[in-house]
């Protein structure tokens, strides 16, 4: 918050409404009055459209006529709405749970290979056991280093690098295991194009910066099992999203889609007209 007001006042701009796309909103909260009261009491009587990063990343990626996105970083999650009464997810429920195709996923496929070298056990990859060796030292090492930390799907998913990598290098069971997330993100965008949702698709998040390697098999599953889908570039991310969101609440607040949790607004309160808070005079708005 105090980043993005301080980038409007830079600009002498006057703030109008606001878009919010926020991670684990559909799983990890109890409601949204609560992080509507914070926004609220941040940026004052404007609009406020408090949306999940799903819903946020798919208006980015293919805007607001409907579809689905996967998202995908450390977890990963599958959006599919209409915008009006049909909304499905899929996934989101976390590393321990779920979160198939995702970073903590990949990594933790890549430590459980290097740790079946160590062993003996078929299906065990050397090259990733030399990386696991560099970043943490002996595997013995290991379970403390995993099983202690508050931010385990993290510090997971931060050896997707490494599986990514050794990929590269030629490791068939490093190379496997991205083959594998794709085919996972792919069924992720197959189930989230539900009954009712148009028979258009996208994926974003950190992870597709892993290019091909997880891309091609995404395409190649997901044309296979939803033929009468089409699976786009994204036009943008999540950031772009929030934005649309906010400037379509602005533009049509009676029109604006609402279902809570995925997306849920607050327009002004009732305090006097024209009491949008004000920053330093100038032409740009947000």
């Amino acid at each position: 918050m105090p980043a993005a007001l301080a980038a409007v006042a830079n600009q002498g701009g006057v703030l109008r409404a606001a878009g919010v796309g926020m991670s684990g909103l559909l799983s990890l909260t109890a409601g949204t009055d609560d992080a509507h009261r914070t926004l609220r009491a941040e940026l004052g009587p404007i609009p406020i459209a408090l949306a999940s990063d799903a819903v946020t990343s798919l208006v980015g990626g293919i805007g607001l006529g409907g579809g689905a996105v996967v998202s995908a970083g450390t977890g990963v999650v599958g959006l599919g709405t209409d915008f009006a009464g049909r909304w499905h997810r899929v996934d989101g429920w976390g590393h321990v749970l779920g979160d198939l195709g995702s970073g903590s996923w990949i990594g933790t496929a890549g430590l459980q290979a290097a740790l079946a070298a160590h062993d003996g056990r078929p299906g065990g990859s050397a090259a990733l056991l030399v990386l696991l060796r560099e970043r943490w030292g002996a595997p013995e090492l290991l379970p403390r280093e995993i099983y202690t930390r508050d931010d385990r799907a993290g510090v997971l998913a931060s050896f997707a690098r490494d599986v990514a990598a050794a990929a590269h290098a030629g490791d068939p069971v490093a190379a496997g295991i991205w083959t594998r997330a794709g085919i996972h993100l792919a069924d992720n965008l197959g189930a989230a194009l539900a009954d009712g949702v148009p028979p258009l698709a996208t994926c974003t998040g950190g992870l597709f910066d892993a290019g091909e390697l997880l891309l091609e098999p995404l395409a190649a599953r997901f044309a296979m099992i939803r033929p009468d889908a089409e699976l786009r570039t994204p036009l943008g991310g999540s950031l772009d999203g929030a934005l649309t969101l906010a400037r379509e609440l602005l533009r049509a607040p009676s029109d604006f889609p609402q279902q809570d949790p995925y997306v849920t607004v607050r327009l002004n309160s009732p305090e006097p007209r024209g009491s949008a808070r004000r920053l330093p005079t100038g032409q740009g708005q947000l």
